[in-house]
């Protein structure tokens, strides 16, 4: 899940080339369906600031953005099975596994069982950080 912003931060869900974003407003989970041209990237080391999350040197931009995406996913869609989210994300077993153990030793995500699977859903802090007032200052990747 790519995080965007127009002021008000999205996750974007599926993209139809270049035209039209199906996104999800983050924290509140409200889905709509944007111009891709009206949104701009938000870095995630900013969005993972505001959360009071920082990510090693060595984590890359695309570990930071799935990490975020997994708690903004649990965040807003509740607790999910690791199957559900095998699904949600293109990210195989093995990522999502380790990106699951970080944020667990972050002591953002908790195990729980979903529909009798095994599962994860977000810990109290993780969600008091992300209905917290502010928003992450978008910045243009290009």
């Amino acid at each position: 899940m790519q995080l965007v912003s127009d002021g008000e931060t999205y996750g974007i869900l599926q993209r139809s080339g270049d035209e039209e974003c199906r996104i999800r407003a983050l924290p509140e989970g409200t889905m709509t369906t944007r111009p891709c041209s009206e949104l701009s990237a938000v870095d995630p080391s900013e969005f993972a600031d505001w959360l009071g999350v920082t990510a090693g040197d060595s984590g890359s931009r695309d570990r930071a953005e799935r990490a975020l995406a997994l708690v903004l996913e649990l965040a807003v869609g509740g607790p999910a099975s690791a199957r559900q989210l095998l699904d949600r994300f293109d990210a195989c077993e093995s990522e999502l596994n380790g990106t699951a153990s970080e944020l667990r030793a972050a002591g953002l995500i908790v195990p729980t069982t979903v529909y009798g699977q095994r599962g994860y859903r977000t810990t109290d802090a993780a969600q008091d950080a992300i209905a917290a007032d502010g928003t992450p200052v978008p910045s243009d990747l290009d």
